[in-house]
């Protein structure tokens, strides 16, 4: 486009050279010294123009060929970009396949001609980390960190999870402490400390970083309930490894009030102050939280927490029925219940109950001590099998329960407490 505007304008400049020549016929005289040249106008012009394009020509071409050297160099170092450009590549691809030793050799290859020599030395410090390498992985490093210093924070967070990845948390922590404090809204710092203290199991430190985590959301709210429900049953656990009475309490007060509704949290707690004959205790946060949040974890436990007064820990279980009538989790519970408080009718009712609607291992056992207990030796040999086989979750028949009525789902009225004959 650009040669045929030229064309054009030098057609139209011919043209309109050529109308005024013929319109003007004069003559042109040129004297130097003695010497006198006369000539037409119009080859006067012509030879002006012959004269004028091959000047500019000769120009050009002293001009092209002074930059041959300049245009020689910058011709070989496009070239040698090109090249380094093939050789990251090939390395980068080697580094995402795994091929570490043949990585780390192209991403070192042309890095004096690297765009990217950052990346590069990035690059080959994972590569020298895979292969054992970690006096040549900091060596690329310190020379990633030289080659941008703007960019201390990347080179440092890769040489945080290049020191996790080795196994040696303690490092990695020192390296994300210091850049917390130059970067302390970072995400992928706060993510990467968040990771190591709990590696670390420094649950007291994680739960200081909790509220920045929320705050600065690095991580979803599905995510970061997930790690405060994970630091606070750290908390929890720590307290309880401690085997102070005082620890474990003020830990439990010291929980966010939503903490301490957790099922699985509760369930813990409660464990840990039935095993310590703290029943009373342990029953009455179960009882507080099965009102709230109703789980199967928490109903069996129920049952084996042995409150001060069973009696009321009974009565509590069966007002349960009329909201959970066929839950056989908590039959199993009131099952036990009777047992502990004496009621041998209750309690035979109830275990038949549960085995009616989910027949299971415990049940079977602790209907057939019974039954031992009342004088029914084959009918207890019986729940003794079935409970053996339920446990070792093998095929079978089963075992029908002894009562028609439990096996409708009809629990047998309230008996009144007698002593079973021994055998």
């Amino acid at each position: 486009m650009k040669w045929l505007s030229i064309l054009i304008a030098a057609l139209l400049a011919a043209v309109g050279l050529s109308v005024l020549l013929k319109q003007e016929t004069g003559y042109v005289m040129l004297t130097w010294g003695e010497w006198t040249v006369e000539t037409s106008l119009v080859l006067f012009i012509l030879l002006l123009s012959v004269l004028f394009v091959t000047a500019y020509i000769a120009v050009r071409a002293l001009i092209r060929l002074w930059q041959v050297p300049r245009g020689t160099a910058r011709w070989n170092e496009q070239r040698r970009k090109k090249k380094s450009q093939r050789t990251t590549m090939r390395g980068q691809v080697e580094l995402v396949e795994g091929q570490w030793q043949a990585a780390e050799k192209h991403l070192l290859q042309h890095i004096d001609n690297s765009d990217t020599p950052l990346l590069n030395y990035l690059g080959a410090a994972q590569a020298a980390q895979q292969q054992g390498a970690t006096e040549r992985r900091d060596h690329y490093l310190q020379l990633a960190y030289k080659e941008d210093k703007k960019a201390a924070i990347a080179v440092q967070l890769t040489q945080a999870e290049l020191q996790l990845a080795e196994g040696k948390p303690d490092q990695a922590l020192k390296t994300l402490v210091y850049l917390q404090g130059v970067a302390p809204k970072h995400p992928r710092v706060l993510t990467q400390l968040s990771q190591v203290y709990k590696d670390l199991k420094s649950w007291d430190k994680l739960r200081e970083l909790l509220p920045v985590l929320r705050r600065r959301h690095v991580f979803s709210d599905d995510d970061c309930k997930q790690l405060e429900h994970q630091t606070f049953q750290g908390l929890l656990d720590m307290a309880i490894d401690s085997g102070s009475e005082k620890q474990l309490k003020e830990a439990w007060n010291n929980l966010p009030k939503e903490m301490r509704s957790d099922p699985a949290l509760v369930y813990r707690y409660a464990a840990v102050l039935a095993e310590r004959e703290h029943g009373d205790e342990a029953e009455a946060i179960l009882r507080s939280t099965l009102r709230k949040q109703w789980t199967p974890e928490l109903e069996r436990l129920y049952g084996d927490v042995e409150g001060a007064n069973v009696d009321r820990q009974l009565s509590v279980a069966e007002s349960w029925l009329e909201s959970h009538p066929k839950d056989a989790d908590l039959l199993l519970t009131l099952g036990k219940l009777a047992l502990r408080n004496q009621q041998w009718n209750k309690a035979r009712g109830y275990l038949e109950s549960t085995l009616a609607i989910s027949p299971n291992a415990e049940a079977c056992q602790l209907l057939a001590g019974l039954l031992e207990q009342t004088g029914e030796q084959e009918r207890a040999v019986e729940y003794y099998r079935e409970g053996m086989r339920l446990a070792l979750n093998k095929p079978g028949k089963g075992v029908a329960p002894a009562a028609t009525k439990a096996a409708a789902g009809e629990l047998p009225p309230p008996q009144p407490a007698s002593l079973p004959p021994t055998t």
